[in-house]
């Protein structure tokens, strides 16, 4: 082909192109000004690039809930260990008892709420029976705490600490107290309320 054929052909085509890319280039700016995604010059508007996390910053870890088998501490594990701690004393609250009946500063009722209470504990027929393992002296202690308290505020803790072998600390009220009411943590409430009538509570 002459150079004369090349000079006679139409430029319009290369015109068309450049203002094309002329009209990209000024929407690319257009959307960088605006904050909006990039166009790229052949393939369009693009997709704004997700932003990657920062290495240094704290990375957030999602926390597995608790388990109640994994709690350390839990109030009913608490209570039980308070209630076994109380149930191995046992034997030395009945000779408390035994030493209660014969006392005279006890009043007549009390003594005989003493002798009731004494005969449940070593009866082998209860609400609950004491071959159940735990649960069968949950009762038990229940009872005897309260029939204690009852003691405590009628005789007084001089005329109970006179009989008692044990820790002086054990018979303060707000022991028996806790003691009583983490034995009933374990007992249905109509037990509970048997066991306190029978106390004289």
């Amino acid at each position: 082909m002459t150079m004369d054929r090349q000079e006679d052909l139409p430029l319009e085509p290369a015109r068309d192109r450049e203002r094309h890319f002329d009209k990209l280039a000024r929407e690319r700016d257009a959307d960088r000004r605006a904050g909006r995604p990039e166009r790229g010059l052949f393939t369009g508007r693009g997709s704004k690039e997700a932003p990657r996390p920062d290495d240094d910053a704290p990375r957030r870890t999602r926390r597995r809930p608790i388990d109640d088998d994994d709690e350390p501490t839990r109030p009913q594990t608490g209570m039980k260990r308070s209630v076994l701690r109380a149930i191995r004393q046992i034997p030395a609250y009945l000779r408390l008892l035994v030493g209660l009946v014969g006392d005279n500063r006890v009043s007549k009722f009390d003594r005989f709420l003493v002798l009731a209470a004494g005969a449940y504990m070593v009866s082998p027929i209860d609400f609950i029976p004491d071959i159940i393992p735990f649960l069968g002296e949950v009762d038990d202690l229940f009872l005897l705490m309260t029939a204690l308290q009852r003691l405590v505020a009628n005789a007084g803790r001089s005329v109970l600490m006179d009989h008692w072998r044990g820790d002086p600390d054990e018979l303060e009220d707000v022991n028996l107290a806790r003691l009583a009411s983490a034995a009933g943590f374990f007992l249905p409430a109509r037990l509970r309320r048997r066991l306190r009538k029978m106390a004289g509570r």
